[in-house]
């Protein structure tokens, strides 16, 4: 009895692998790859403002605050709230940004001049993340709950994909080239297996991250009024709730000196970011966050330490108390988020990410190889998931790159110029869907994946013309981010270029 029994259950978890992977499979893909560009969403940021200088000399952060202090002093000295993100190892500028009653604004400084610099207006790497977990054009609630259906779905598909198939590792190390479905099969095992620990990990921290938003039963429960809700998120986050001032004016601490206190307290740990709440009153509150980059210091959760002090006497109020439930989610963000990671870590955690989307995008294929030229299948639906996987796979990339040449080529100026970069994303990947509806199914993964190619070929092109970083200037400079976003382009286009001379189409 024992055979056939483990025969059903394996025949059951391939049934659930099968449409689990393929229903929501499309918005998988989406969500890995994003989700993998946001593991450099700082450098995708740089890039996309080349007015940003190149800074790598050694910085002082009180010398920095201080000049930043003045800066808002000056210019936002009726605000309610301001922030301000201190130079780190993957961005070198000042960024500050404040609002009040009279509006909000943010501006970036150059950290030896402390001069402003003026940046075309751009979401860069920031739109990736966003996008990975909340989409885009939906309601925000709408598509964190879609997403984490998504990621629920994924989950069982992974679980049920190693419980359906027996040999999972030893087929690993098989591939056979031009067998047709059956490469598609090694391909789709390969990238799964390769990565598998990393796809279950990244999967379930990606759940836990929203488990508030997912399952919030328990801390309505116990905190059932907002007030309380509030003064929880100031206990265990870097966060000042939006509190009224005295009205009475009150000349602030100066802030370096805080920073200093900070640091000698936490001995070694560096403040990445300084949140200040009204300013000049008499209530006046420091919030000093360690950065998050400091794993020999903090380890890798992705809430750092904070300490809050009194902004009139520097007196220290809090600190980040530890809680080993809260240290744990801490923990779980943290590996999810990846801001821990040094250079190596980081193209790890990309690769790792690129596997996901080639597991994902081989599957796909797989589910419709399988059904091409059997009359039991549906040809309306094997149709319609062939071109859902063209506008995907293929269709999805050209957009991508698309979003940095508009970039480049809207004025700068523009008004409301980071939207629409990001509209002239969606509007090329409508564009991708008109193709694939048109063209012959060959023909479509041809002229897509070869436009991929192209466009990745001529970003380099495009930013040596359009900016003063181009790659032999950005080598002789030491700019390693130019460079190194040049190579990756010229990389991928190989790849692409190579999806697309494939024979046997998809």
């Amino acid at each position: 009895m024992i055979a056939p029994l483990g025969g059903r259950v394996r025949q059951r978890m391939a049934q659930l692998h099968r449409w689990t992977g393929l229903l929501l499979g499309w918005l998988l893909f989406v969500i890995f790859l994003s989700g993998t560009l946001s593991f450099f969403r700082q450098e995708i940021s740089l890039w996309m403002q080349p007015e940003r200088p190149l800074v790598s000399e050694a910085i002082q952060s009180e010398l920095v605050l201080e000049q930043a202090s003045r800066y808002l002093q000056q210019q936002a000295a009726g605000a309610s709230h301001w922030t301000v993100k201190l130079p780190d190892s993957r961005d070198g500028l000042v960024h500050l940004n404040w609002r009040g009653p009279l509006g909000q604004g943010q501006a970036s400084l150059n950290p030896l001049t402390g001069e402003v610099i003026p940046v075309r207006e751009t979401r860069g790497g920031e739109f990736f993340y966003r996008f990975h977990f909340q989409l885009h054009y939906l309601p925000v609630l709408f598509a964190r709950y879609l997403v984490g259906i998504a990621a629920m779905f994924m989950l069982l598909a992974l679980i049920s994909g190693v419980i359906t198939h027996k040999k999972i590792f030893q087929d690993f190390f098989t591939f056979r080239s031009g067998k047709g479905q059956r490469s598609w099969l090694d391909a789709h095992n390969g990238f799964s297996v390769l990565a598998l620990p990393f796809h279950l990990m990244i999967t379930y921290t990606g759940l836990v991250t929203m488990m508030a938003l997912y399952v919030p039963w328990g801390l309505d429960r116990a905190f059932p009024e907002p007030q309380q809700k509030q003064h929880l998120l100031s206990e265990v986050f870097a966060f000042l709730p939006a509190e009224p001032g005295s009205g009475e004016r009150a000349p602030m601490v100066a802030l370096p000196s805080l920073l200093a206190q900070a640091e000698a307290h936490w001995q070694g740990a560096e403040v990445g970011r300084v949140q200040v709440s009204n300013p000049g009153d008499r209530y006046a509150k420091v919030v000093m966050e360690a950065r998050s980059d400091q794993p020999e210091q903090l380890g890798v959760s992705g809430h750092p330490p904070f300490q809050v002090f009194d902004g009139v006497s520097g007196e220290r109020l809090r600190e980040k108390v530890p809680a080993p439930a809260y240290d744990t989610y801490g923990i779980l963000l943290g590996l999810h988020l990846g801001r821990f990671a040094d250079w190596p870590a980081r193209w790890l955690y990309a690769l790792m990410g690129a596997a996901g989307c080639g597991m994902l995008a081989s599957g796909l294929i797989l589910w419709s190889v399988k059904r091409r030229g059997k009359p039991q299948h549906s040809a309306v639906g094997l149709w319609l998931v062939d071109r859902l996987n063209l506008t995907t796979l293929a269709g999805f990339p050209v957009a991508v790159v698309s979003l940095f040449w508009l970039n480049r080529l809207l004025p700068v100026t523009w008004p409301e110029r980071a939207q629409w970069e990001i509209h002239g994303l969606f509007m090329v990947w409508l564009g991708m869907l008109v193709h694939a509806l048109i063209r012959p199914l060959h023909a479509g993964w041809r002229e897509q994946l070869g436009l991929a190619g192209i466009l990745l070929l001529g970003l380099p092109v495009l930013n040596l013309v359009t900016t003063e970083r181009g790659f032999v200037t950005s080598l002789m400079a030491g700019d390693w981010l130019f460079v190194g976003f040049d190579l990756t382009c010229l990389g991928l286009a190989v790849l692409m270029f190579r999806f697309a001379r494939r024979k046997r189409a998809c």
